[in-house]
């Protein structure tokens, strides 16, 4: 059975599509835009399209007549086609669709597509941190929306296995001769964190000698402190074989360089150092995923894509491709070439690949002279691979906005290689970095807050207050609740702003019940509920229509209603922020109109029972918008 509220939608935007011979999808988004609500519920601007719209609302009405949705009065208005439901009308249609079993669920794209989304990809040479939390929510949230959507979504995860940090990670545990795993089980400390700590003294201890070699004994003290605080973090007595180990080196970058050609070439010891070190990592990072409700389709090696030839194969297709060039003595492209011939005298190409004005990129460097290859060279491959692999109609990399010419580069790469389809559809999705107030990130001296330190802070947090509202809540329960509430605040603060606005994560202000926060959407759902079950269950025969003829209750349901269709902009938009804004109106306007409106003490039965209605929809409603955004709902709070 249809939802009446979003057929008769869709009916409007085949009518108007089809008349004004305009894209369904532009009619969608005009009717989607903001309106006042005492002067519609949806909107279109006919004046941009015609100036006599009598004819066009003729057809509308005739088309909703057929489908026996005639639920909406149409007026025009200073070039607007105003669309203001029957509000009794439209309740009636409603409460058979719930009887019957219709839910609200995000509305199915007419046109589903395969996508692959790709995101976290943190470097595994330390427990995942705040640094990566915005990228990981985004990522997951994303993919939920877009497969709500009816898409098929393929979620990976890009192992940067081949970069120097991990090569000197990797330097680490071959001095003090140790697998990570075997010794994280014997120190008991979680594999990430016990790898981070080996990169940063190994990292930090290099950097220090280098800075003695130069003479610059400011930078070098500097270091030592790190180096002292770092060891007073020793978690067995591992810092000074460490850090002999390393100052005894006679050509530490020579060391560096051919632990990662080697492991460039796949051959051993450094092949089984550095994946058992990596995999141990990733131990690590799926434990701390799993406290998120973050899951993964595929786990891609960056070493793979090496091994299996596929770098190889970019590196000659490019030697036979015309903007082959060499470039500081190494393999090229010709990446302003391929901008002047191919971008600047395409529109369409221009318009998707939006260079920045007066932007100029130099050749792209695919291979040293020396034989390694660039991590844009194997992001190449990469990109290919995640194309061919899954048939992919569009790739989204959520990756920061610090990589936004690297990615650019890629796609312009792809573009002259002959990869057209998949540099067009190749989408960087970019976001500015969290802030913590009073804390500094800095991996490569161990400086960081882990995202287990501040789940858990939440946690501790969230557990004070519930034992404030209610001190004889039980020690289980609270934590139970308390690491809900928890996930709830870090997912809903991740991606509560446009991705493209820094953010500051503030525990105190996330962690509000009443405002604009996770754990306020996770309490009213709760308040829902618990309505719900003082109700029982709904006599849906015994309602009465005219319960709607209320200025909150009818705005309450039709903001409801709209769920299927915000949900669905937001994942055409890849607008995430849209939905939780959505979200958080609801909740306020619900909440509001119950503190006003009680639907336990009303004394009219058929009143009553549409009142219920209502806080099921809304509940529903908050039900489905919970899971897209990862926020697990509570039973009580």
């Amino acid at each position: 059975m249809d939802n009446p509220f979003v057929k008769t939608i869709d009916i409007i935007a085949d009518t108007i599509s089809n008349e004004l011979k305009v894209n369904q999808e532009e009619v969608f988004r005009f009717l989607m835009e903001p309106v006042k609500e005492e002067y519609a519920d949806f909107s279109f601007p006919i004046k941009r399209f015609l100036n006599k719209p009598e004819d066009l609302i003729f057809k509308i009405y005739n088309n909703l007549d057929s489908n026996n949705l005639k639920l909406v009065d149409i007026e025009p208005v200073s070039g607007f086609l105003n669309f203001k439901f029957k509000e009794e009308r439209l309740f009636e249609k409603i409460i058979d669709y719930v009887k019957n079993g219709g839910v609200i669920k995000t509305k199915k794209s007419d046109k589903q597509l395969t996508i692959v989304v790709e995101h976290t990809s943190a470097n595994p040479i330390h427990p995942l941190h705040m640094g990566h939390t915005r990228n990981t929510c985004i990522g997951d949230t994303l993919s939920r929306l877009l497969s709500a959507r009816g898409h098929k979504v393929n979620r990976r995860f890009y192992i940067d296995d081949m970069g120097r940090q991990v090569v000197i990670a990797a330097l680490g545990f071959k001095i003090i001769n140790e697998n990570p795993l075997e010794l994280s089980k014997r120190v008991n400390i979680k594999p990430d964190k016990l790898v981070g700590w080996i990169y940063a003294v190994s990292s930090t201890t290099l950097d220090a000698l280098e800075a003695k070699k130069k003479n610059n004994m400011e930078e070098a003290e500097k270091l030592a402190a790190v180096l002292t605080k770092l060891k007073s973090q020793d978690p067995s007595n591992l810092f000074d074989k460490l850090f002999s180990g390393l100052s005894s080196l006679s050509d530490p970058e020579k060391e560096i360089s051919n632990i990662m050609l080697n492991y460039e070439k796949g051959l051993d010891p450094e092949k089984s150092l550095i994946r058992s070190m990596t995999k141990s990592v990733l131990n690590g990072f799926m434990d701390t995923l799993n406290k998120l409700d973050i899951n993964f389709d595929n786990w891609d090696w960056e070493s793979d894509i090496v091994w299996n030839g596929l770098v190889d194969n970019v590196i000659n297709l490019a030697k036979n491709n015309k903007y082959f060039t060499k470039f500081k003595d190494a393999d090229a492209l010709d990446i302003p070439s391929i901008i002047n011939e191919l971008v600047k005298n395409d529109q369409q190409i221009s318009k998707i690949i939006n260079l920045p004005k007066g932007f100029e990129l130099p050749p792209l460097i695919l291979r040293r002279s020396d034989g390694s290859t660039l991590y844009t060279t194997r992001d190449i491959a990469y990109s290919i691979y995640k194309f061919n692999e899954t048939k992919a109609d569009k790739v989204i990399n959520v990756i920061g906005a610090d990589q936004r010419l690297p990615q650019l580069q890629i796609r312009l790469a792809l573009l002259g290689l002959g990869f057209k389809k998949e540099a067009l559809n190749l989408i960087h999705y970019d976001y500015e970095i969290v802030r913590l107030p009073g804390k500094s990130m800095h991996g490569r001296r161990g400086e960081y807050v882990t995202l287990d330190e501040v789940i858990e802070d939440i946690k501790n947090k969230a557990v004070e207050e519930l034992k404030n509202r209610n001190p004889n809540i039980s020690n289980d329960s609270a934590n139970e609740i308390a690491e809900k509430i928890a996930i709830g605040t870090l997912r809903f603060s991740m991606v509560q702003l446009n991705s493209m606005k820094p953010l500051t994560f503030d525990i105190s202000k996330a962690i509000n019940l009443r405002e604009n926060s996770g754990p306020y959407l996770q309490y009213t759902y709760v308040r829902a509920l618990n309505i719900l079950e003082k109700h029982g269950k709904i006599n849906y025969d015994a309602i009465k229509n005219d319960t709607i003829n209320h200025k909150l209750r009818r705005s309450m349901l039709i903001k409801a209603l709209k769920f299927p269709l915000i949900a669905a902009k937001a994942a055409d938009d890849l607008s995430p922020e849209d939905l939780v804004s959505y979200l958080v109106s609801l909740s306020d306007q619900f909440n509001q109109w119950y503190e006003n409106d009680s639907v336990i003490r009303e004394n009219d039965y058929g009143i009553k029972e549409g009142k219920a209605l209502l806080v099921e929809l809304v509940k529903n409603t908050l039900d489905e918008g919970l899971y897209l955004l990862g926020i697990p709902r509570l039973n009580k709070i």
